[in-house]
C-alpha cells in the first residue's frame, strides 16, 4: 500500500470530529510541507560514506551536531533516534501560547493548541527526515514520532526504524 493510501486510511480512522487533524497539510497531501536543508542531507551523505553502519553513522552525526539536539542508534530496536531542537531554540514557536507545546512545537498548525493530542499527529514531523534517511538506508525505513510535546512528553524525538515499512493499517 502506498504512503498516500496509508494516510487516507489513518485519516478515515480518526475523522470522527478531529478537525485539526483533518485540516493539516500532511493529512490532506501525504507529504510534509517543510523541507529539510539540502546542506544537512549532503553532510549526512558524506558521513554515511565514511561510516556506513548505523551505529557509527549515528555517533558521528551526533558528534558533529549535524541535526537535532541528540542523535543515537539502538541496536536492539535497529532504530535511529533524533531528539529535535525546540522551536523556541530556533526563534520559533507560538508567542501567544506559553505552554510547552507553544514554546517547543515547530508546527504552526498545532503549536497554538493547549490540549494534548495523539503522537500520530506528529507523523509529518517524522516524515520531515525522510529525504535524509531514504537515500542512505533505502525506502524501507519507518519514520514515526516517538516522543512529542503535543502528546504530553517533555521533548520531541523521532524514531527512524531501519528495515521497516509503513503498515497498511
Amino acid at each position: 500500500m502506498s504512503l498516500l493510501n496509508a494516510i487516507i486510511n489513518i485519516y478515515l480512522h480518526v475523522r470522527r470530529g478531529v478537525t485539526m487533524y483533518d485540516s493539516h497539510f500532511y493529512t490532506l497531501n501525504g507529504v510534509c510541507p517543510c523541507k529539510i536543508e539540502e546542506t544537512v542531507v549532503e553532510r549526512a551523505a558524506q558521513i554515511f560514506e565514511k561510516f556506513p553502519d548505523p551505529m557509527s553513522f549515528a555517533i558521528e552525526m551526533n558528534r558533529e551536531n549535524v541535526i537535532g539536539k541528540g542523535f543515537w542508534y539502538s541496536v536492539d530496536e535497529n532504530t535511529i533516534f533524533i531528539t529535535k531542537i525546540s522551536a523556541e531554540e530556533c526563534g520559533g514557536g507560538c508567542s501567544d501560547n506559553n505552554t510547552l507545546v507553544g514554546r517547543h512545537c515547530h508546527c504552526d498548525h498545532y503549536n497554538h493548541s493547549k490540549e494534548k493530542h495523539p503522537k500520530y499527529y506528529c507523523k509529518c514531523a517524522a516524515e520531515f527526515y525522510r529525504p535524509l534517511f531514504g537515500p542512505l538506508f533505502g525506502e524501507n525505513v519507518l519514520m514515526e514520532p516517538y516522543e512529542t510535546v503535543l502528546s504530553g512528553d517533555n521533548q520531541c524525538t523521532i524514531a527512524v526504524r531501519l528495515g521497516k515499512f509503513e503498515s497498511p493499517d
